[in-house]
């Protein structure tokens, strides 16, 4: 069952897809009261220990619609410990149970501000944007894959994908109906050994920056974190500054000798960000979070 949709119906569809945009290639924050997604009629947690939520809403202009927005915990923080991380949006899906007819994907990508090309895997641009007919028994559904413009205020590459039902052969209207619409963030596919790595190289690289700059007793801390403490002789300490903190003086003699003794000028350099300093070995001695 289909039918032609409404002006109201129409500029409520429009309305929805353009905050969800907002949110997903401009990184506004989400409100999952907004009117504009519906009423929220329910959230939940994805994945123990993950912060990625999804949120179901009803949406008065399309009732039986299914409209569906989730969040996943940043794949873009390597952090170790996943629940200390922010949920960013992942995805978003309107499915149409009664699909509506009479608005083009024209429209669509034009005010979506769409681009005639798709990502594939791998990162391969394809040009164009019909993907063809799904496989059987879905052969009615037509297939619309883009990449998202980035616009003035984009971060995050964006694709979007829509369905379309091809009229069946008994229908003198010829219209298509819109049966579905999906909008991704392409985040990239880290596993936790590719974000320890990834963990490390940004350590080494703030190791580096921050080894030019002569960091010493008696000079502000430029960011909240570990940081290893030197003398002549080698690295003897372990302290944890806040961004703004003068350094204080090190320890003559190493940590993990244990023990108290005199304090002297030496220069900190940094180790690891605090959400990574519980469980970081340093010499031999696990650090406390």
């Amino acid at each position: 069952m289909s039918y032609d949709i409404t002006p109201s119906q129409e500029q409520a569809l429009l309305r929805l897809l353009g905050k969800v945009m907002e949110v997903m290639r401009d990184d506004r924050p989400l409100d999952p009261n907004d009117p504009a997604f519906g009423t929220l009629e329910s959230s939940r947690y994805i994945e123990p220990g993950e912060a990625g939520v999804h949120y179901s809403f009803r949406n008065s202009a399309f009732p039986d619609a299914k409209v569906d927005l989730s969040t996943w915990t940043d794949p873009l923080d390597y952090s170790d410990d996943r629940t200390r991380v922010r949920a960013v949006p992942a995805s978003f899906v309107l499915w149409f149970r009664h699909p509506p007819a009479g608005i083009s994907r024209g429209q669509f990508e034009q005010r979506l501000d769409l681009a005639n090309y798709w990502v594939g895997a791998g990162g391969v641009r394809e040009e164009g944007n019909d993907i063809g007919h799904s496989l059987p028994p879905f052969t009615q559904e037509h297939r619309y894959r883009y990449r998202a413009n980035a616009g003035e205020h984009g971060r995050f590459p964006v694709d979007v994908e829509l369905f379309f039902l091809d009229p069946p052969p008994n229908d003198p209207s010829g219209k298509v109906w819109l049966e579905r619409i999906t909008i991704d963030r392409d985040y990239p596919y880290l596993t936790p050994a590719m974000r320890k790595k990834k963990r490390e190289e940004e350590n080494q690289k703030k190791r580096q920056t921050y080894g030019y700059m002569n960091l010493c007793t008696g000079t502000p801390c430029p960011e909240t974190g570990g940081w290893e403490g030197w003398i002549d002789s080698g690295s003897t300490d372990v302290m944890e500054f806040a961004r703004g903190q003068i350094f204080d003086a090190v320890r003559s003699v190493s940590l993990e000798h244990g023990g108290s003794c005199p304090m002297v000028v030496g220069r900190w350099f940094w180790l690891c960000s605090t959400s990574e300093k519980s469980g970081t070995v340093w010499k031999g001695i696990e650090l406390q979070g």
